[in-house]
């Protein structure tokens, strides 16, 4: 590439972010009317398919936090739905009922659609688990390392919890079964413990929709969560 065309392509972009910005500061366009619009006009050619959405978390700055629920999407995460809320205040809202919230905008235009949430371990609990399994979503989670299990054997419960940390010790280790979280409010649930020689920690995983490489698979694919704030 020469100076001559990178000096034009650089006069190209000023000009989109410079478009960008005054459509953004136009009074007349209200967001949430026209994202409504457009989340249908876009959602409905991917119904009746098998769906994976991401769930996070964003900071930006030390003012605020973004919700968001994106579809995935090849090797993107493409937000649908979202919310705003300061980070140094008492939200209005709950989590628990912003993150309902997110999914039935989006349920709404994905009727017989099978879905499956994902999301990593500072969102993963029962209230989760309660959301999904309310609205007919399969869900993947990563769950903490202090977290507590008991797994089963040939169809036997182990007797004692453990923690998820005194069962994977060392790179290379792998378990796919069945197990029960959560002592304070179990849950029966297919779990995937793995820890990966170039992983710098173990995923320890939890699904309803079974256990095994496929669930590691289709939770590596949240990276393009990364990708997607690199774009």
């Amino acid at each position: 590439e020469t100076l001559h065309e990178r000096g034009i392509s650089q006069a190209k972009m000023t000009s989109i972010e410079r478009r960008l910005a005054r459509f953004i500061a136009n009074e007349r366009i209200v967001v949430p009317l026209i994202w409504k619009c457009f989340l249908a006009h876009v959602l409905m050619p991917f119904r009746g398919q098998r769906l994976s959405f991401v769930l996070d978390n964003t900071p930006f700055r030390d003012e605020l936090t973004i919700v968001y629920l994106g579809l995935l999407m090849h090797s993107r995460v493409l937000p649908v739905a979202w919310a705003v809320m300061p980070a140094q205040t008492t939200w209005d809202e709950g989590q628990w009922n912003i993150v309902g919230r997110l999914l039935d905008q989006v349920r709404l235009h994905l009727p017989n659609t099978c879905c499956t949430l994902i999301a990593d371990r500072g969102l993963a609990g029962m209230p989760l688990v309660k959301l999904c399994t309310a609205r007919g979503w399969h869900y993947l989670l990563r769950v903490r390392a202090e977290h507590t299990c008991r797994r089963y054997f040939n169809g036997t419960l182990e007797r004692s919890w453990k923690r998820f940390g005194q069962i994977v010790l060392r790179r290379g280790y792998r378990w796919y079964g069945r197990a029960r979280v959560w002592q304070e409010e179990t849950l029966d649930t297919c779990v995937s413990l793995l820890w990966d020689p170039e992983y710098e920690e173990p995923w320890l995983l939890i699904s309803d929709a079974g256990a095994g490489h496929r669930q590691v698979q289709l939770y590596a694919w949240r990276m393009g969560v990364e990708a997607t704030f690199q774009d």
